[in-house]
């Protein structure tokens, strides 16, 4: 009995501090070295650096919490972004990100999106030009991994992820009537908005020898992972990642929890296999 009141006393103090009505459930972190500059790791701001999170950049409606990066309130009409300043030199690598979009209304927002591009876009709130592709520029050079909450085209097929691919043409056109059907290069349906109290949806990507794979994970399918898609591209070095979100006539609140960067298990094995290789040899001369 003593010990069940002080766990709910523990509870309860929780609650009083948290900046939202959920909590972030324990993450387990990837099997090899996390690259911490490329990186989102809570807490946010008691490790607060210089004014910001240190290697990240946010503006526009982002605001940090100590547990999250929230990019857009759950308000009409908003813009956030959260840009990673250090430039990616792993040529393979993987990340796992969690995240939670939560509103009120039946229908979604327009929903957030993962970045791996050339040149981030950092929208200003006094600047009259807004961005177009769910807070970032329509003609971005790289990846985009679309959380799109609404439903545009009637299907009933959101939320969805839908991975595009940008060529950084001035004159890119994007079909946003049909949800992004004819540009995707891979889309995959999955019940990611507005997921149970104190939950997270969970998502890996794995980009290895030429091929981006994104695989996910909502509370209600247990241990990973739904394997949404994968696909042939050339994601040159010198990128970046990054965040954006919008809403418009509908709202949500569009919350990044982590963000972890490694380079890819099979580049380190292969590595760890070649020291190991090295060790027989050298052992074999000693004898």
């Amino acid at each position: 009995f003593f010990f069940a009141r002080m766990m709910k006393g523990a509870w309860i103090l929780f609650l009083l501090f948290a900046c939202s009505s959920y909590a972030q459930e324990t993450i387990e972190e990837p099997k090899h070295d996390i690259v911490k500059h490329h990186s989102l790791i809570s807490p946010y701001i008691s490790e607060w650096w210089q004014g910001g999170i240190e290697h990240w950049d946010f503006g526009g409606s982002a605001v940090v919490t100590d547990k999250f990066i929230r990019l857009t309130p759950d308000t009409r009409s908003k813009v956030g972004w959260l840009w990673n300043d250090e430039a990616n030199y792993l040529s393979q690598w993987e990340a796992n990100l969690t995240f939670t979009i939560l509103g009120k209304d039946n229908k979604g927002a327009d929903g957030f999106a993962l970045w791996y591009v050339e040149e981030p876009l950092k929208h200003n709130k006094t600047q009259e030009a807004r961005p177009t592709l769910w807070g970032n520029r329509a003609d971005f050079k790289g990846i985009g991994i679309i959380f799109d909450t609404h439903d545009n085209d009637g299907r009933k097929d959101n939320p969805m992820v839908t991975v595009i691919q940008g060529k950084g043409s001035p004159d890119a056109k994007w079909d946003f009537a049909n949800d992004l059907r004819p540009q995707a290069k891979f889309r995959c349906v999955v019940p990611f908005r507005n997921t149970a109290k104190g939950t997270m949806t969970k998502v890996r990507l794995l980009y290895h020898s030429g091929a981006l794979q994104v695989f996910i994970n909502t509370p209600n399918m247990g241990k990973y992972e739904l394997k949404c898609g994968n696909v042939k591209v050339d994601l040159p070095t010198g990128y970046y990642f990054g965040f954006t979100a919008s809403t418009g006539g509908m709202t949500d609140s569009h919350n990044v929890h982590t963000f972890l960067v490694t380079a890819a298990p099979e580049i380190i094995e292969k590595e760890d296999e070649k020291v190991h290789e090295k060790r027989k040899l050298t052992t074999f001369r000693i004898g």
